[in-house]
This record gives structure tokens, C-alpha cells and sequence, in this order.
């Protein structure tokens, strides 16, 4: 256990820091004004601005980093690893190397795409592993009340026994559905539809033009909607 309270890997110091309760953003890449013991307005530095003080050489900009986007990685990471614990050494590990190759990141790129596509390239990774020792890859999110642009049903068993049953029928369909595609439209739509990401940064992260991108997205849509109106969800 490092002195930041979480584990590193192969004693390797871990990146994760605590995140000062002081200056927080609305979310990633947000940029805002936060104020102080002493009332002073301070403007939250962007995704681009820590990176380059990470190559800078100040190494608290990672936790920072690491706070604005860690959850919403673990989010993408889980729909791609079959495991919630391979899901967090894969984020883990993104973040690591962002640390290792921080010089690498190129000026006027974005440093949520440059993330992506380190986290991409890992369970790529990972999944040829697995397929070695003929193991499935996909599985359900690891907090799937935390899955982004999914709103949580305002019934529950409570309130509405039927209505919450039928939501969570028909979250498990979709996820069933989006496990079946074929992995290049798989990522495709989780970068888009779930990240919320464009075409041209899918384009960047996935190393692919972004005509590809858009056919593989209509494509993706169209099985899905096969899937699920063979179930009678749509």
C-alpha cells in the first residue's frame, strides 16, 4: 500500500493521490472558477494545461487528472474487460502510463482522446489474453447504476415494482445486444453514444478514418435495433 492509500504495481509508486476537496470541476475538461479559504478566484486548469505539468515535472497534476477522470474510465473500461477487478488494473494502468509517457502527448491534441485510446489499446490487450485461454471477454458493467448517459429509472421496487422490473429487463437487453456486436462497433458506439465523444476524436482514437468510424456506427445501430426488436424492447 503507497503512502496515497492505494496499491502500486510491481513496487512502482501508485499515481492516485487525494484529490483537494477545494478545486473541483463540474466534470472533465471543464473548465470553472473555485474559491478559496480566502475567497480568491482561481481558474481550474484544463485536461491539455495539467498534462503539460505533469511533463513539467509536477507530478500532483496526475492526481488531479486522475480525479476528473477516473470514474468515467472505469465506466468505459468495464464494458470492455469481462472482470470489475481487470477493469480497475486496466484504468490503473492508463493512468500509469500516462504518467511513463506524458512526453509523448502531442500539443493542441486533446488529452481525454490520447486516454481513450491508451485504455482502448489495453483491453485489446487483454481480450487477446483472455481469448488464449478461451475465456469470454464481455460482461455487464462493474457499477451499473454509474453507466454514463443512462438515467436512472425514476421507479423503484418500492414505489413501482412493475415499472422498475421492466427498466432493468430492458437495461440487460441492451447490454446483452451491445455484447454481441462485433468488437470494432462495440467500441464505436460506447465511445459515442456512452462517452459522448465525435467522430473525428473516435476517428483519432481508434487510428481509423472517420468514414469507418460512421459505418461502423450505422452498422452497430442497425444490429442493435435487430436485437432488440427481436425482444420486443423496440
Amino acid at each position: 500500500m503507497c503512502r496515497h492509500g492505494l496499491p502500486g504495481r510491481g513496487g512502482r509508486p501508485s499515481p492516485f493521490r487525494p484529490y483537494h476537496p477545494f478545486v473541483r470541476g463540474p466534470g472533465p475538461g471543464v473548465s470553472n472558477k473555485v474559491v478559496t479559504g480566502e475567497l480568491t478566484d482561481v481558474s481550474v486548469p484544463s485536461d491539455e494545461d495539467l498534462l503539460l505539468s505533469l511533463r513539467g515535472g509536477h507530478s500532483d497534476s496526475l492526481g488531479v487528472l486522475v480525479a476528473r477522470w477516473e470514474a468515467p474510465l472505469l465506466r468505459f473500461v468495464s464494458r470492455m474487460v469481462d472482470r470489475p477487478d481487470d477493469a480497475r488494473d486496466v484504468c490503473q494502468e492508463t493512468f500509469l502510463r500516462i504518467l511513463d509517457k506524458a512526453d509523448a502527448f502531442r500539443d493542441g491534441a486533446r488529452f481525454s482522446t490520447w486516454m481513450y485510446q491508451i485504455a482502448l489499446n489495453l483491453c485489446r490487450d487483454q481480450s487477446r489474453r483472455k481469448r488464449r485461454w478461451g475465456r469470454l471477454m464481455i460482461a455487464p458493467p462493474a457499477d451499473e447504476s454509474a453507466a454514463p448517459h443512462e438515467h436512472a429509472a425514476p421507479d423503484s421496487l418500492e414505489t413501482n415494482p412493475a415499472a422498475a422490473l421492466q427498466d432493468t429487463e430492458r437495461r440487460g437487453a441492451v447490454r446483452r445486444a451491445l455484447s454481441g456486436l462485433p468488437r470494432e462497433q462495440r467500441e464505436v458506439l460506447l465511445l459515442k453514444e456512452y462517452e459522448g465523444l465525435k467522430f473525428r476524436e473516435i476517428a483519432e482514437v481508434l487510428g481509423v478514418p472517420e468514414s469507418t468510424v460512421k459505418s461502423r456506427m450505422y452498422a452497430g445501430l442497425d444490429a442493435m435495433r435487430t436485437s432488440l426488436s427481436g425482444l420486443g424492447i423496440l
